[in-house]
């Protein structure tokens, strides 16, 4: 059991939002996932939580539905936001930019974290480019798993206004992870030109400082093994 037991709705119980709820649910605590009705949402006062997780993927109406959870917040409780956003926001993703000044607006003292690319499991790189030319680049993965500790630790220790990148600390290249890969699950390969693709480097050493924090997954080489 926990030593105190929250109150938490989830925004997007998906991919990662219900593997949460199943972690915070084992920890003791109360989960609610919200559903797009805005009104059955505040009748069962799942706006009345001691955490809002935020896990829903960019859409068409991703600002809209971001600005309607965050207005119905129980004003009269501390509520903990998390947020997850995207380290595209380095790319100049207007749609993250915008949804996180969103999110800071409404509440100053959210905790945001800049995701690397979800891996694990049945997400498997290179998966989904069998045959196609792409350019190199340096991986920017996260495994599940580390996502949910993340999140799960950021709860327990109650951290508020902090931004954190979430990406694990051992990377590779596109190359190298989806010819690995292509081998051990048995699809076919992705060609890659001769470019190479330049990006950023992203570190999660300021979260794991902060935090404590150990990855479990930390070589994006061994996500699969």
């Amino acid at each position: 059991m926990c030593e105190k037991k929250k109150n938490i709705s989830i925004l997007g119980c998906g991919w990662i939002g219900a593997v949460v709820r199943e972690k915070l649910e084992s920890m003791g605590h109360e989960v609610n996932c919200l559903s797009r009705d805005i009104g059955m949402n505040a009748v069962a006062q799942f706006y009345a939580c001691d955490v809002l997780l935020i896990a829903i993927p960019p859409s068409s109406e991703y600002l809209e539905v971001l600005d309607d959870t965050l207005f119905y917040l129980d004003a009269k409780i501390d509520t903990q936001v998390i947020f997850l956003s995207s380290i595209s926001f380095y790319e100049e993703n207007n749609s993250i930019i915008e949804a996180e000044k969103l999110v800071e607006t409404a509440k100053d003292d959210a905790v945001i974290l800049r995701l690397g690319g979800l891996m694990g499991y049945d997400r498997i790189a290179g998966k989904y480019t069998i045959h196609h030319t792409i350019e190199d680049s340096v991986t920017r993965y996260v495994h599940r798993d580390d996502v949910v500790e993340i999140i799960s630790e950021i709860i327990k220790k109650d951290r508020r206004c902090k931004t954190f990148d979430v990406v694990a600390p051992i990377q590779s290249t596109k190359k190298e992870i989806f010819s690995q890969n292509a081998e051990q699950f048995h699809f076919g390969e992705t060609y890659f030109s001769g470019k190479k693709s330049i990006h950023e480097v992203i570190s999660s050493n300021t979260l794991c400082e902060d935090l404590g924090y150990q990855f479990q997954k930390a070589d994006v080489k061994e996500f699969w093994r």
